[in-house]
């Protein structure tokens, strides 16, 4: 049975992952897992605001890095599958914390997540895979880091041959196709205008996130 958490609750589970509060957010993690008989993680896994935003989201858009690995902590000794799952939460827009973070060029943050198993070639409802993001806001040392991630996955997908076949095939071609868009659009007439739209977009989801209403 899930956890049954208060809308209020749920604002301060928020609120404290927003302002990167680790000892508030603790503090509230271990009374709300105590009271309903269940782990952190799974309190964690429940809380949601009304646009699908997680604690996850929250310290990740606003580039809380010891407050992410605190929130990971969590899933330590729980399944791959719950951990990946809380990785990838997507809210309304299809976002995942690794689109936030890289959207606010988090950079330390960005990386913590890809270590961690977060999906970087997940797309949002706009079809825009974090690096995508990262991009139209000009956040560089991002773009320059998922490049190199590209470089690491086709180099896999070489040597690996059969043995991984079908494993991961999504994730490598969805960020390449990110990677060859980068590449393609570098120095291309309209980009200006191209990227400006996107960027606005984008930036609209990040002042919908400080206000934790997505």
């Amino acid at each position: 049975m899930a956890p049954q958490i208060s809308e209020d609750e749920i604002d301060d589970l928020l609120y404290a992952a927003r302002t990167g509060d680790n000892d508030e957010l603790t503090s509230l993690l271990s009374s709300l897992a105590e009271r309903e008989h269940v782990s952190p993680a799974e309190i964690l896994t429940t809380a949601k605001d009304e646009g699908k935003s997680t604690c996850l989201h929250m310290a990740t858009g606003n580039g809380h890095t010891e407050n992410v690995a605190l929130l990971l902590s969590h899933f330590t000794s729980r399944p791959k599958a719950e951990k990946q799952a809380f990785l990838d939460a997507p809210n309304e827009y299809a976002n995942t914390g690794l689109h936030w973070a890289a959207l606010g060029g988090h950079l330390p943050v960005v990386k913590l997540l890809v270590e961690h198993g977060a999906s970087v070639a997940l797309a949002n409802d706009k079809n825009y895979v974090p690096l995508d993001l990262a991009s139209f806001g000009d956040k560089f040392d991002v773009v320059d880091y998922f490049l190199a991630q590209s470089g690491g996955l086709e180099e896999e997908n070489a040597l690996g041959g059969k043995q991984g076949e079908g494993e991961g095939e999504g994730e490598g071609e969805g960020l390449s196709g990110a990677v060859e868009g980068v590449r393609l659009h570098e120095g291309e007439e309209g980009e200006e205008e191209e990227g400006g739209d996107a960027k606005g977009k984008a930036k609209g989801k990040g002042k919908e996130k400080e206000g934790g209403s997505s």
